[in-house]
């Protein structure tokens, strides 16, 4: 079925952190999808995703989820959630387990949620007496994306808690704007509460005790965490959006190249632009083709060179090589040895 994505009016330097997005593709694989299906949505290949500094569009993100609901159904939010194992969304999964007290941890998490959201994401925590309330503003996703990834967002947050707080960070009411889904059962297993209200004016989830310690707090931690969670927010730097279109089609060219050499003209023909256009394009971007293709060229085969059983001749074909030795001179200038040399330096 097909449903928009993202309010196209908004700012595209909207992004999400890749540590998310390795969760949701480890969830896509497990779905079924295939590694080339989503390296050509991420304009990628998704082993690159471990970067710390890495962010991905949220345009992307929003056909991803796309995908993975055509995968796993409405289940989808919740599957990826399953993937979310503490420390794969980076600093940002520690906020609240240092914190002194529930309350405190779910401010931290609010505070710096942008680390690892689209920066129109916003978390608001509200105490009401024995209440602990947390609720979502704007999810910039529409169509069926944006029901998982609501459900993944409140699945990872009580798990979160829960973590960390045991009973106390189970809710006792979660909210959906979204209608519900036709069974209900598997968000009831993930967030621990059968009380949930769909079709409401905003998505929330409350915890009864905000003021649920834990005696393994460590304040200075606390400090650190935060000041990094800050740093990662201040060092953001999103790719343009039409950078990140030129580099998907490039990425899509390189193994149909068939060991000729990746040709401009074929990608310009993907992106609907003449040769021309496009190069003064990327010059507007501060790049060009030739730094672009080595780029691409470089992490690719830094990538699949890491995966022992993929062969040097595979990985040369993959990068539109007409041959190994192709690629081993271009390795060689990339990083001053050989394809061979790099892969035995890795099991030392």
């Amino acid at each position: 079925m097909a449903t928009p994505t993202l309010d196209r009016s908004a700012d595209a330097a909207n992004t999400v952190s890749s540590h998310v997005v390795g969760v949701m593709v480890e969830a896509a694989l497990r779905a079924g999808a295939d590694k080339e299906q989503l390296a050509r949505l991420l304009g990628q290949d998704p082993a690159l995703l471990s970067d710390d500094a890495l962010r991905i569009s949220t345009l992307k993100v929003s056909r991803l989820w796309e995908l993975l609901y055509g995968l796993a159904g409405p289940e989808a939010g919740v599957l990826a959630a399953e993937r979310a194992e503490r420390g794969r969304l980076n600093v940002w999964d520690y906020l609240i387990g240092t914190a002194p007290t529930l309350a405190e941890g779910l401010r931290d998490a609010a505070r710096y949620n942008n680390a690892i959201c689209d920066r129109r994401v916003d978390l608001e925590v509200i105490e009401d007496g024995a209440l602990l309330t947390v609720r979502y503003g704007i999810f910039p996703h529409a169509g069926a994306a944006q029901a998982v990834h609501r459900e993944f967002v409140m699945a990872v947050i009580v798990r979160r808690a829960a973590e960390s707080f045991g009973a106390a960070g189970l809710p006792v009411r979660v909210d959906f704007t979204h209608p519900a889904p036709a069974d209900r059962g598997y968000l009831v297993r993930a967030l621990g509460t059968a009380n949930l209200h769909f079709g409401r004016a905003a998505d929330a989830i409350t915890f009864m005790g905000s003021d649920a310690g834990q005696a393994a707090s460590d304040p200075v931690l606390q400090a650190i965490l935060r000041s990094h969670a800050q740093q990662v927010i201040d060092s953001i730097a999103p790719e343009p959006e039409w950078l990140d279109a030129f580099r998907a089609a490039l990425y899509a060219t390189l193994p149909d190249s068939g060991g000729d050499g990746v040709r401009l003209e074929k990608v310009a023909r993907a992106l609907r632009l003449s040769e021309r256009t496009l190069q003064r394009r990327l010059a507007e971007h501060g790049t060009g083709w030739r730094t672009e293709l080595e780029t691409l060229r470089r992490d690719t085969a830094l990538a699949l060179l890491r995966d022992p059983a993929v062969p040097v001749r595979v990985v040369a074909l993959r990068l539109g090589y007409r041959d190994h030795r192709v690629l081993a001179r271009a390795f060689r200038r990339w990083t001053g040895q050989s394809p061979a040399g790099f892969r035995r330096g890795l099991v030392r």
